[in-house]
């Protein structure tokens, strides 16, 4: 049973998603679990988004306090993420993305292993079921901290990967913002600071069990479709990826000095000159000499040969496999 005495917040945070937001909304509101309020954010839509959510909360007749916000402009997603907290009122504040569905249970089984730690979790995460585009199950997701190695990632392991959970199942505590504060990056992903902040404080909480139904095909999880695409917008988007880890980076750096856990601060500063390498080399705005010297310095000449060749044999097999695809496409 669900202690009734935690007031919960289901948060929808949406987005330029007018083709996915009506099942999104229709999941908020059949969640079983009470007393919840939903808050639905608008990161000023350009599209029919808000529109269609003002028409389904005016016509919403259930059981659930509904809270509408729009932002009177866009904040991008991290600027967007700061403001959850203050927009809702819940003890424990369930995320939800506008192109992802929750199953009507969610909300009662976070709450339950929420309990089930003496409230003492920050952050509850757990597996999805993957749909495409259309909404049908393709699979089940389990995330990367737990699916690495058969024991799950350590610490260590945390500190330096650049995937942990799955966002979209992110419920969260205060807890969190009151020990590390907002997030400081605004081109971070949320969920690997979210997740390795709660890590850090060793209340990171794990169901097994899909609770959310998942658009691996749309918005951030979207994957790259090479036969479109150049392999100088391959390139941009993979130097964009390294960008975003550096942020990651930068920021678990802070959140490490502002609770005093410096043991694991070099490991995460030389992860973080290792993934700056590799971003110089793929943007190809160096001097290989004065690379060279920067990657021998850090102990990292490897990095730098590896990256060097690898990004010459990807540019090579790129343009195979698009000749190869025009030839099949003609055949």
């Amino acid at each position: 049973m669900c202690d009734s005495k935690v007031q919960a917040t289901f948060f929808l945070i949406t987005y330029n998603q007018e083709k996915y937001i009506r099942e999104a909304v229709e999941g908020a509101f059949a969640q079983t679990y009470s007393p919840m309020e939903i808050v639905i954010s608008d990161d000023c839509s350009t599209d029919g988004t808000f529109r269609i959510i003002e028409e389904m909360c005016e016509k919403y007749g259930g059981q659930h306090k509904i809270v509408v916000n729009r932002n009177s402009r866009n904040l991008g997603l991290i600027g967007h993420i700061n403001k959850i907290t203050a927009l809702s009122s819940g003890e424990l504040i369930i995320c939800a993305a506008g192109d992802d569905i929750s199953l009507p249970h969610r909300t009662e089984k976070v709450v339950e292993r929420y309990l089930a730690t003496d409230r003492r979790a920050s952050l509850i995460h757990s597996s999805v079921y993957l749909i495409d585009i259309a909404g049908n199950r393709v699979g089940m997701r389990h995330p990367p901290v737990v699916s690495h190695a058969k024991n799950g990632m350590s610490i260590e392991d945390m500190a330096v990967s650049g995937a942990l959970i799955n966002g979209a199942t992110a419920s969260f505590t205060r807890k969190i913002e009151e020990t590390f504060g907002l997030i400081k990056y605004s081109n971070c992903i949320e969920d690997l600071v979210m997740g390795f902040r709660s890590a850090l404080t060793g209340s990171l909480e794990y169901i097994a069990e899909p609770l959310i139904l998942y658009r691996h095909e749309a918005g951030m999880s979207a994957g790259f479709d090479f036969r479109n695409q150049t392999y100088d917008l391959s390139l941009k988007k993979r130097v964009r990826d390294q960008e975003i880890f550096l942020a990651v980076l930068a920021q678990r750096i802070e959140d490490l000095r502002r609770i005093g856990k410096v043991d694991l601060l070099p490991l995460v500063q030389s992860k973080r000159f290792e993934v700056l390498l590799r971003r110089t080399v793929l943007a190809r705005h160096y001097r290989v000499v004065k690379l060279i010297s920067y990657s021998v310095k850090r102990g990292l000449f490897g990095v730098f040969v590896n990256s060097f060749f690898l990004e010459k044999k990807r540019r090579i097999f790129f343009s195979v496999k698009k000749m190869m695809h025009k030839r099949a496409v003609n055949t």
